[in-house]
């Protein structure tokens, strides 16, 4: 039977049995002057994961929560690093997919179920699905419904469910969206603006009302935008536009309600892993070139249809991680931080630990989440300025030579 295990609390009881670990995690390192370009603990925490190991972390709204490989979810306050609430998602050896939070739950979405949680950690239900989840599930931080992709009868679907108390259904979908010609699904959508965006292995892109699955889109081609290749990596959306990789080697950024392409990049590779996209820059992984930095917004600001170059690209690095108005913050794949000149992609410092296993991806502010194998979870922070006092996250920082390609 699976087991659903909550946190030691201060207490010895808790109403409604849900346990938390109340007290923040306290700091063991040397406090000393902090030297400029070197990394500062923020926090930490020890998971205390026994015959098991930490996989995965995630950053979402106020919380960071981490995954270890038996699929045990750790779930902390953003701020402070308390530990929440821990959940035991399910027995398969299959990884749980990535969790969604709404506005009163956390959702731990499975190959086969969403299992629910009240934001203070009470089990809530596990919803069985209808067909085997293909891609991650997504949400809006304020709403109550997650949409994912699936494999329905020998074809994808996207799949609106509703996560609050209703009828007793096995799992409250509210619509489906086929596409047209039967293709499956690999990729997560994206909602913004009440607006859910999908798109399906032949390259079709579309967008619906989220609460009714109207289209929205009126193209030259119809309703929907069509790449030359099958969209693999899940979508992006923010207010100025919605990120699609494809496989035919190109990025797009298409106007939200229109559906017309704002612009392009050429990436001369087909493009499987996801953009992350910050207020000002696009971040795109391609293969034999590393991290790819993109400006978001259109140069003088016309709107019009462009070709879009790249800023800089770092070949090393394979994850971009944090950034600040100066630098962009990427891993390496040997674990390494990168500290990197926003406008040029020169590499400016680095950090020397190399035990951290799994990183989290902000894209709104500097502080970076990682994780160690045995369960030691940090939020560090850049140092910049001369005076800062502090513990060191990640040994000292050492500087590097320049090596961004253009």
């Amino acid at each position: 039977m699976k087991k659903h295990l909550l946190t030691l609390a201060l207490a010895a009881s808790v109403i409604g049995g849900c346990q938390q670990r109340e007290a923040p995690p306290s700091d063991t390192g040397k406090i000393q002057t902090l030297p400029v370009q070197s990394f500062k603990r923020d926090w930490g925490a020890d998971l205390e994961v026994k015959n098991d190991s930490v996989t995965r972390v995630f950053l979402r709204e106020d919380l960071v929560i981490a995954y270890t490989k038996k699929n045990m979810a750790y779930v902390l306050n953003r701020g402070s690093g308390v530990v929440r609430f821990t959940a035991q998602i399910n027995d398969s050896p299959i990884p749980a997919l990535e969790p969604v939070v709404l506005k009163e739950r956390v959702v731990f979405p499975t190959n086969s179920t969403l299992e629910l949680y009240k934001r203070d950690g009470r089990f809530e239900r596990s919803y069985t699905t209808s067909s085997s989840l293909r891609t991650n599930a997504v949400g809006v931080p304020g709403g109550s419904r997650v949409f994912f992709g699936v494999d329905a009868r020998s074809t994808g679907r996207l799949v609106a469910v509703e996560t609050l108390p209703g009828d007793y259904k096995p799992v409250n979908e509210k619509w489906e969206l086929m596409d047209d010609h039967g293709a499956p699904i690999s990729s997560a959508p994206a909602v913004t603006g009440g607006i859910v965006y999908v798109a399906f292995d032949d390259g079709e892109v579309y967008a619906v009302n989220q609460e009714n699955r109207q289209p929205i889109w009126a193209t030259s081609t119809g309703q929907t935008f069509k790449t030359y290749g099958a969209v693999k990596a899940d979508l992006r959306a923010d207010d100025s536009g919605v990120y699609v990789p494809s496989t035919d080697f190109k990025l797009y950024c298409l106007d939200k309600t229109q559906g017309n392409v704002k612009w392009e990049y050429y990436a001369g590779a087909p493009l499987r892993e996801s953009p992350e996209v910050t207020a000002t820059t696009v971040y795109v992984p391609v293969p034999d070139r590393g991290i790819v930095a993109l400006d978001k917004t259109v140069p003088g600001g016309t709107g019009r249809r462009d070709d879009r170059k790249a800023r800089w690209a770092v070949k090393d690095a394979v994850k971009f991680l944090a950034e600040d108005e100066k630098y962009a913050y990427l891993s390496r794949a040997d674990h390494v931080i990168l500290a990197v000149d926003k406008a040029t992609g020169e590499q400016k410092f680095t950090s020397k630990r190399t035990d951290f296993v799994a990183f989290a991806t902000n894209t709104k502010d500097s502080t970076i989440y990682a994780a160690t194998k045995d369960g030691q979870v940090l939020a560090i922070v850049p140092v910049l300025k001369a005076g800062n006092v502090g513990e060191l996250a990640l040994d000292n920082a050492r500087p590097v030579e320049a090596v961004a390609l253009r």
